[in-house]
This record gives structure tokens, sequence and C-alpha cells, in this order.
């Protein structure tokens, strides 16, 4: 792999990658260099670093795409043996790869950096949790050391810089693109160790958060329409005790020393929003305005006055993602749009990533040519330009089914009607369900017992629970984010009211169409509110109904309340975005 290069003003950060460069011909006939070794970022901290290039030198400088790979993984996620990225070498993770990997794009012209983030893999450093002045900071070093290192190398373009991130490395992607180093520089730049002037030509965030907090922990009052003001961070929200908990085990001792703290006081439950409770306060500041882009809020100031250049985006979220569902991208989207209108931004919804997503190769295969037609117009001017619509792919249980894909010119455009549902006789849910925790709906637990797939339960009501039933004309298409409006009396000031909606078999049995998180309080009543389920794009089919649970505890999933209670639900209605 090399050795990091000793340091002083003489030595050549990337003289072991340069040593390293091979050619190379791929099973399906691909030519190109092949570059690895490590690369001391900012702090000295040794990155693992691969760099794939055309196997014959280009007379133009090259489009450069950077992939920023997912939590607790390397660079090897997108580093493929085959152009197709579907070979033997890819196994079940074929669907990130097809063509969409370091092999694919070197060999139709573009320079590919890899590298595992500080962390992960072999390189060195503690985990950041995908910090602006750590994770983002690396991100910029390594593309400013290959946009300063030549012809010994390739000659980088560094206006046509393209990022790529999935999950963690979502994440940081949309920072790249509403975060700068200094105020002297437009976001969206930043400068190499040798001055030159990076810029971002377009950023493909897949499966990813623009909200940490609200994706680790939501409070149920962010919507698809808007973030109500005041409301982005507090309540506290609902912890997803089985992922935070999962986060931790297998981390290890790589994450920061603060980070245990924060989990301890989570994990102690409620109440959370006390004056002097120090260390929520810390957690929240850290994962919002540290590592979400939705807070980012000089960005979105300078976009509103026109001081930004619109980065153009493809962002794919996946429907049945249970840590980053749609919203993650809908606040961005709609955020985006307000601040400019008509911002150059595409979303694909569709079945994936993580958990008992689906995750089919050819759901996959139409994100990453919608993310090819993109990177080819803006870093290579190549093809037309991309329309920047929304697209959505209907979920299907079946593992070799997809769709069929909705297309709108805008988000509202997806759903073209709406079907209402009203309930004025009172329902009671309880904190604290008979039989306990209810692991099989708990897609952390599903997922390492059988792995992907629809998440199912057995005929029959959950105890404890307010359940109502929504008959649907047959072949109804739920298009989005179904929305509840309750009116409510509670006993203590504290408590949850989770959904759960059902696709329900004539047999009876269940099927999981969405779910969602709402923290409740401080009012004990009457109180009306409002929040909305995760979504889908689902289809119900003749003779099936939808039931809807309101539960204030969906453990093992969603962290049990603390505080005992009962909540009265005296009116309520669904609203369901159809097509």
């Amino acid at each position: 792999m090399g050795a990091v290069p000793a340091a002083g003003a003489a030595a050549d950060p990337l003289a072991a990658l340069k040593a390293s460069c091979k050619p190379h011909t791929s099973p399906d006939h691909a030519r190109y260099r092949i570059c690895a070794a490590k690369v001391a970022t900012f702090d000295g901290t040794p990155l693992d670093v691969t760099v794939t290039l055309p196997r014959k030198a280009r007379k133009r400088p090259l489009p450069l795409v950077a992939f920023l790979h997912g939590f607790l993984a390397d660079k090897t996620e997108y580093l493929s043996e085959t152009r197709a990225g579907t070979g033997p070498d890819r196994g079940a993770n074929a669907y990130k790869t097809v063509h969409w990997n370091n092999v694919w794009f070197a060999s139709r012209g573009y320079a590919v950096l890899n590298y595992s983030h500080r962390g992960h893999g072999d390189s060195g450093g503690q985990i950041e949790l995908a910090s602006k002045d750590f994770e983002v900071r690396d991100a910029q070093r390594l593309t400013g050391l290959l946009a300063d290192a030549g012809p010994s190398l390739a000659r980088i373009d560094p206006r046509r810089v393209g990022v790529i991130g999935s999950s963690y490395g979502g994440g940081q992607a949309w920072m790249l693109m509403t975060t700068r180093r200094s105020p002297a520089l437009r976001y969206g730049t930043w400068r190499s160790p040798r001055g030159k002037l990076l810029r971002l030509a377009a950023v493909v965030p897949t499966y990813t958060w623009t909200d940490l907090l609200y994706s680790l922990a939501p409070n149920g009052r962010h919507l698809s329409g808007g973030v109500p003001r005041g409301l982005a961070r507090d309540p506290t929200g609902i912890a997803k005790q089985t992922l935070l908990d999962g986060f931790l085990a297998t981390a290890g001792a790589r994450l920061p020393q603060q980070t245990y703290a924060w989990l301890a006081r989570v994990n102690a439950g409620e109440p959370y929003d006390e004056p002097n409770d120090t260390l929520i306060q810390e957690a929240k500041r850290a994962l919002t305005n540290d590592r979400s882009a939705f807070y980012q809020g000089g960005y979105f100031d300078a976009l509103r006055a026109h001081r930004v250049r619109r980065v153009p985006v493809l962002a794919g979220q996946g429907w049945t993602d249970p840590i980053f569902p749609a919203i993650e991208v809908l606040r961005m989207y709609n955020r985006l749009r307000r601040a400019s209108p008509g911002y150059p931004i595409q979303v694909y919804l569709g079945d994936f990533e993580h958990l008992t997503a689906l995750a089919k190769v050819p759901d996959l295969a139409r994100l990453h040519a919608l993310g090819n037609r993109l990177l080819d117009h803006y870093l290579k001017h190549q093809g037309k330009r991309p329309r920047f619509d929304v697209r959505a792919a209907v979920s299907r249980c079946d593992p070799k089914a997809i769709g069929p894909v909705v297309r709108a010119k805008r988000w509202g455009g997806l759903a073209t009607r709406r079907l209402s549902f009203h309930f004025a006789a009172p329902q009671q849910t309880t904190s604290r369900l008979p039989g306990g925790a209810q692991p099989f709906a708990d897609p952390v637990v599903v997922s390492q017992q059988r792995g992907r797939g629809c998440i199912t339960a057995a005929p029959g009501a959950t105890a404890g629970a307010a359940s109502y039933t929504l008959s649907v004309p047959a072949g109804t298409t739920l298009m989005g984010l179904p929305r509840v409006t309750a009116s409510y009396r509670a006993t203590a000031p504290d408590f949850e009211l989770n959904g759960r909606l059902w696709d329900v078999a004539p047999d009876g049995s269940k099927t999981l169409a969405t779910r969602g998180a709402y923290r409740g309080g401080p009012s004990l009543g009457p109180v009306t509110i409002v929040y909305e389920l995760f979504g889908n794009a689902w289809r119900v089919q003749p003779g099936h109904t939808l039931e809807l649970e309101l539960l204030q505890d969906d453990s093992t999933f969603l962290r049990a309340d603390n505080i005992p209670s009962t909540v009265t639900i005296e009116n309520l209605a669904v609203e369901l975005p159809v097509h």
C-alpha cells in the first residue's frame, strides 16, 4: 500500500500513490490504470486511497468523480473488477455498483477517487460522524491534492468535480455543497493545498440524511410540505433504539468520546428537554449544525440573495428505508426550491437501501442511469440537460419486480388526489403494552433474522393500540406521506403517539406499508396535533384494506417512553395522498 510520505515542505503527499499506479484490464475488457496508497489528510491522519484513471493520457484535463461510502464500510464499497459492476466480486452488493463504480467511470473518461473515511477500513483516526470539520474537510483535501498533482498523475479539471455519496457519505456530499471553509469562498468551492480553486459541478447524495438528528430520533414535526419554524429540533424526538444500540456495538471505540455520553443520556430516557440538560442540547447542536445540510442557514440566506451558484443535484432516497425515509430529501427539496425557485434538483424515490428495504439491482440501475446523465452533462458537457423532475418507483414485496415508476414535474404532482377518512368515536392507547416489546415490527431485528423484505404480521389487533380501518378503492396507490390529524387528551405531559399503516389481506395477514413517530406534550389536552408517517408508494390490491394503528409503544424499534400514560383520541382524520 505504501507509506505516508514524511512531513516537510519538499515532500510529495502523493508520492506513494503515484509510484503504485499499474495498468489493468477488466474481465469485460475495460482498460484503466489504478493507484492505491495511504495519503495524509490535512491533520496528518493517513487515509486509504484508490485513484482509478483512463489507461491513456488525455489531452484535456479529466473531470473528477469522488465516491463517499457508507458508515462502517470502506473504499471497496464502490470498487469493482468489472465495468458493469455486477460481476462475481460484487455478490449481493451488485445493486450498489451497477454502472456506478470506479472502472465504469474511468473507462468513460473520468478520474475516480475512492477512499476509506477516517476510522474506517485501513484508514487511521477515529470516526468523527461526518463532521464538516473532519470528514468533509478530508474530501476537500484529497480532491485538492489530485487537482495539484498535474501530469505526474493525471491532469484534473478543478472546475469539474462531482461527488457521489451514499448513506454516511451522502450526508457529507450535502455538506460539501452547503458549507465553506472561509467566508472568502463561495459555497460549493474550496482551495487545494497549492491554492487552486475547486468547484462542485454536480452532487449525487443517495439514501442519506439532511438532518442527522431527525433521522435517528424523529419528533414528528417535519412535514412533506415544510418544517414549521421552531419545531425542527424540539421537542427531542423518539430514538430508534435498536439502531442506535447497533451503531454503538459495531463502531466500538472508534467514535468520539462525547458520543458515548450522548447515547447513554438518550438511553436514560425522558424527560429530555429540561433547561439544565446540557448533554441533550450538546448532542442536538452537534448532529444538526455540524453535520446536517438542512441547518446551514448561511447557505440558504446566500442562495435566496442569489450569491450562490446553484449546484445541480440528483437525490436518491428510499421509500422503505427505516433509517433515512423520504422526509430526508423532501425537507431539502422544499427548502432549496423556496430559497431559489426552480432549483436544479431531481429526486428518485425507490425501494432501497438499509435493513429491510429490498435494494433491487433494476431499481438502483434506474437511479444510476439518472446519475450518469447528470454527471456526463455537467462534468463532461455531453448529453442533454437532465429533467429536474421527481420520480417514484412503486414498492413491491416481490424481490424480482419493481415499479411502475411514476413521474411528475415537482413533488406535489406525484399524488393526483387525496382520500380523506374521519373517525369521531373515542379510542384509548396505553404506554405499556401487554406482552411487552414487539420485535416482529423492528426492521433491525427482522433484517438480522431473515434479511431484506417486507415486514409482516399475523392477523389480529395490537393490544393497547387504537385501530382504524381505511377502505380504499381497488387498485389505489398510496403516493407520499399519509397525514394524521388527531385531537387527544393525555394523562401525562410527555408521551408517544406512533403510527403503523398495515395492508391487510382478505385472510387478515398484514404487511407494513409505512410507519411514523410523534413525540407528544407538554399539554394534557384537549389538543389537536398533525403529523405524517414516513410514506411509501404502495399499491393496495383488490380485496385488501388499510389499517392504521396508533400506539404509544412501538418498541423495540422506537424507544418506549419512561413516563406511563394513557391517551384518549377523541377525533381522528387521515389523509392519504394517492395516484
